[in-house]
């Protein structure tokens, strides 16, 4: 359980058997907040396998304090997705402070490809965003999917 501010009870039952009552009060979260943008899941489209990759800018931003962010990874079997060069972490972002982190889908068969780009932070938030992209054939050799 991770409660980073409130009232926190505990009951305890000494070894004489008798029940004990204690709050604990938990100040304010000083971490900030991790938005990523765009909003939702981030959409490839349809990339032609083995063809030119499609690459994407997502928006990493701090609202509130300042956020130390410690990993910046993708997470997805297929190896379709992939960050095209390593984030500048670990590092502190202040608040209201942006950075960019380019993604590229690179297909290597037709299908259908999701992976998450993740976020970690050193407060132990996990910030993510959806990818999704299909790959596609092009048997008539002009760059387009058929």
């Amino acid at each position: 359980m991770r409660v980073s501010r409130g009232t926190v009870w505990l009951i305890a039952l000494t070894a004489c058997g008798s029940l004990g009552l204690q709050s604990i009060e938990l100040g304010e979260s000083t971490e900030g907040r991790i938005t990523i943008r765009p909003a939702g899941t981030v959409n490839f489209g349809r990339v032609v396998e083995d063809g030119e990759p499609e690459d994407e800018t997502l928006t990493l931003t701090v609202n509130g304090g300042e956020v130390r962010v410690v990993d910046i990874w993708i997470d997805g079997r297929s190896g379709a997705f992939s960050l095209l060069s390593d984030p500048p972490v670990p590092r502190t972002m202040e608040a209201g402070s942006e950075m960019d982190v380019r993604v590229r889908f690179q297909p290597g068969a037709s299908g259908n490809y999701s992976a998450e780009l993740l976020v970690e932070t050193a407060g132990g938030t996990l910030v993510s965003r959806d990818l999704k992209g299909e790959g596609c054939s092009d048997r008539d050799n002009n760059g387009r999917c058929d």
